[in-house]
């Protein structure tokens, strides 16, 4: 049985990325750990149509999997935002160019390369900066071809418990719009730690959402496993020393 204090960790990506997550925290932690799922964005294909662009841009694992249904030329360069992204790409037989980690660092390693050709961003609904424009404005041509819709989604009634009790919970967030989503639940009872992906995740939560806002060092999921497990391994030591 978990003590009472165990910090709770509350995840709120989809299902895949949350159970690849739980695994990392939990082959890296040593001690008991309580971990929750509760997705708050669930992804939705919609209607969209290959442009025939000479390279792709992918700013999420969600973007990859979308352009399943494109009909792409095998072997197209892809841009991508990290080295999962950009592993994934490769399974999907793209050739990936592996970014900084974060979007606005993949369109300044874009602009710097100036690739030719016509570019095509493949993204969700909701996004938080408009690459095809930044990137039209730096002289390149680039489409928008949104491939899928990020619907938001309530915290599940264990994580709704968990939020209502007094033992501290832990929220790794991994997008503006998650944060944004997550912040729209509040108020909770519940000690709330929020993890943030990077410095526009943090800024998306409100003040007095979360008693405390950890951004991790880089915006990717290794950084992000390692801000969880720092934040567990001090709540634990303060349960235990008062």
């Amino acid at each position: 049985m978990v003590p009472d204090m165990t910090p709770t960790v509350i995840l709120t990506r989809p299902k895949a990325q949350s159970a690849s997550f739980a695994a990392e925290l939990t082959a890296q932690y040593d001690g008991p750990i309580e971990i929750i799922r509760s997705p708050l964005i669930e992804i939705i294909p919609v209607a969209a149509r290959s442009t025939g662009p000479d390279a792709v841009i992918f700013t999420s694992a969600n973007g990859v999997i979308a352009s399943g249904r494109l009909d792409l030329p095998a072997g197209v360069t892809a841009w991508c935002v990290g080295p999962k992204t950009a592993a994934l790409a490769q399974e999907a037989g793209f050739m990936p160019i592996t970014g900084p980690g974060d979007a606005d660092g993949l369109v300044s390693q874009i602009i710097a390369a100036k690739p030719p050709g016509r570019l095509a961003h493949i993204r969700g609904m909701h996004a938080r900066a408009d690459l095809s424009a930044r990137l039209g404005a730096a002289g390149f041509i680039c489409d928008d071809i949104v491939a899928y819709a990020q619907k938001a989604l309530t915290l599940t009634d264990q994580a709704r418990s968990a939020t209502s009790a007094q033992n501290p919970v832990i929220f790794p967030l991994f997008s503006p719009r998650t944060a944004t989503i997550f912040s729209q639940q509040a108020p909770f009872l519940s000690p709330v730690h929020a993890i943030a992906l990077s410095p526009a995740v943090a800024r998306a939560i409100p003040a007095g959402i979360a008693q405390a806002v950890t951004v991790a060092q880089r915006p990717d999921g290794p950084a992000m496993v390692a801000a969880t497990l720092k934040t567990i391994k001090a709540l634990a030591d303060r349960s235990c020393f008062g």
